[in-house]
């Protein structure tokens, strides 16, 4: 199966650093437009960096073996992360929950801090610094350069990969976050949520310890209902979509007093609902 395929690939990347188209056709035995086809799925993912002849491994290594990134939506979720960098500046603080689409903006964070320049005044400064409930990509973080990674104790869901519970609110209450950008597994009338009431409560604390508080999630998830919310509009500052978002969902949820940022497929953007 491909998944299966995009696994051993994320995995040879992991260890040897780059592959070859060659070497895929060679070890995997299928043709070479299936072996670029399967890179350029792998670098839509974060996962590779394509080069001439084949890819090299993105930054940060991310670790193939127990959890691939699903690879559904994927443009769109690279799309909504490369709009997210626009958040970012040097020496701040991002909070991140778990979640693929969140994982997605994890490793283009990690991209855009190993292209920056130190800042002269304070070159022992971490141009990121990333606050964590989420071991996968905390996990996947751990050799991005320029960047600090706290970990937030707490028990861990196996679903999600995410820590919860009262060690991790203990944590977050004592930190400062400039910007958090969480995922959501639903976003109805009601605004976004989680299936998790545990996930939910650590988000909605990780959205009060931030200044600015963005849920990141592709149209999909409009329209569906999740078991516990994030938080009323007050906890938000955006939603930030792909343009694939449904026409009447999305004027739902602004009426509701949300702002929906939807990003096209050139990066342009359309806001709706602005927050007075």
């Amino acid at each position: 199966m491909r998944s299966e395929r995009l696994n051993v690939i994320a995995e040879m990347l992991a260890v040897e650093g780059s592959v070859s188209v060659e070497q895929l056709v060679e070890e995997l035995t299928i043709s070479p437009a299936t072996a670029r086809r399967d890179l350029d799925a792998l670098e839509e993912q974060g996962v590779a960096r394509r080069t001439r002849g084949g890819a090299l491994r993105a930054t940060p290594v991310y670790d193939a073996a127990p959890k691939l990134r699903s690879t559904e939506q994927a443009a769109e979720k690279n799309l909504i992360a490369r709009h997210c960098l626009s958040y970012l500046y040097p020496g701040i603080v991002v909070g991140l929950s778990g979640g693929s689409t969140v994982g997605t903006l994890a490793g283009a964070i990690a991209t855009w801090a190993s292209e920056q320049q130190q800042v002269d005044a304070h070159p022992s400064q971490p141009m990121v610094t990333v606050v964590t409930n989420a071991v996968d990509i905390a996990y996947a973080l751990a050799n991005a350069v320029n960047m600090k990674i706290v970990l937030i104790g707490g028990v861990l869901n196996g679903t999600s990969y995410e820590l919860t519970g009262p060690f991790t609110q203990a944590i977050l209450n004592q930190l400062s976050i400039d910007v958090a950008f969480l995922g959501a597994n639903g976003i109805d009338e009601n605004g976004p949520g989680t299936v998790d009431e545990f996930e939910a409560s650590t988000n909605r604390l990780m959205s009060t310890r931030a200044d600015k508080t963005i849920i990141v999630a592709d149209h999909t998830k409009f329209g569906r209902r999740s078991f516990s919310t994030l938080g009323g509009v007050e906890t938000v500052d955006a939603i930030v979509t792909d343009s694939g978002v449904d026409k009447q969902w999305r004027d739902t949820v602004t009426r509701r007093g949300y702002t929906v940022i939807s990003v096209d497929a050139e990066g342009h953007t359309a806001h709706t609902g602005e927050r007075k």
